[in-house]
């Protein structure tokens, strides 16, 4: 009996406490849209810092990303590719890299390498202000935080999601168009009746969306943990766990959400 009821109760705090983050990840990102709508939010010192963070976030690790894409595309198209001529399924191909590569893995690999790089340290970063009472200094010097220092990031990370998806789709398509027709002009005409055939307007619509959602799980979760983090500096290391673990799993669930919507 006693066993029973540790497990309740402590499935009760844990429930308990998924709410509460959830609730405080909800609560930020109201205030977010909230500063977003706000005329006075965008002045030239909050764009300044916009770009600043997508330089920081998207520009620095350009040619990692770049490098990143061509690997995984040329494996992932090699394989299916191999695949495709072995059951006969060779004119389908292309199709098929196009619907594998570009809608699904290589939004959820860009959202991954970001979070991996950006936004560990955004969850780093906001908890040290955290701790290190940055955050009550900011707004005791009448500087908002949400405008100059979340905002900023949030964007930035959106931005970069696009951007660099955007990026990768394009080599991701050279690479693909190589690997089918060769250096040879033949195959312009059936390669573009393809992409056009792939990428209609609701498929477009739905991928953007996506890759907002991507952008902003890299940031806002990692924002929202470092701002739930006692202000204990032993206790930072936990809390950017905590946010790490957040983010993953909201990709997971984005990216799943995305695939049962799309083919359920």
């Amino acid at each position: 009996m006693e066993f029973l009821l540790n497990f309740v109760e402590r499935t009760g705090a844990k429930a308990v406490g998924w709410w509460g983050a959830t609730f405080g990840v909800l609560a930020f990102l109201a205030e977010v849209l909230s500063t977003l709508a706000r005329p006075a939010t965008w002045n030239r010192a909050t764009l300044d810092t916009i770009v600043k963070q997508i330089y920081f976030t998207a520009v620095q690790i350009l040619h990692v990303y770049l490098i990143y894409v061509l690997a995984i595309s040329w494996v992932i198209i090699t394989i299916t590719l191999s695949t495709a001529r072995n059951v006969g399924l060779f004119d389908a191909a292309a199709e098929m890299i196009i619907r594998v590569l570009l809608l699904e893995l290589l939004p959820f690999l860009t959202a991954l390498l970001i979070a991996l790089r950006s936004g560990s340290a955004i969850n780093t970063e906001v908890a040290l202000m955290k701790v290190n009472n940055e955050l009550d200094a900011l707004s005791h010097c009448k500087v908002e935080p949400m405008q100059f220092e979340f905002l900023p990031r949030i964007a930035g990370g959106v931005v970069s999601v696009i951007g660099l998806t955007v990026l990768g789709s394009v080599l991701t398509l050279l690479l693909a168009y190589l690997a089918i027709y060769g250096l040879s002009a033949t195959g312009l005409s059936a390669f573009s009746t393809t992409i056009s055939s792939v990428f209609s307007l609701p498929v477009l619509f739905g991928l953007a969306v996506k890759c907002i959602f991507f952008g902003l799980a890299v940031t806002t979760l990692p924002m929202a943990a470092g701002l739930e983090t006692p202000k204990k500096l032993f206790m930072v290391p936990v809390s950017v766990l905590r946010g790490m673990m957040r983010v993953f799993l909201a990709l997971v669930l984005i990216e799943v959400l995305s695939l049962a919507l799309k083919y359920i």
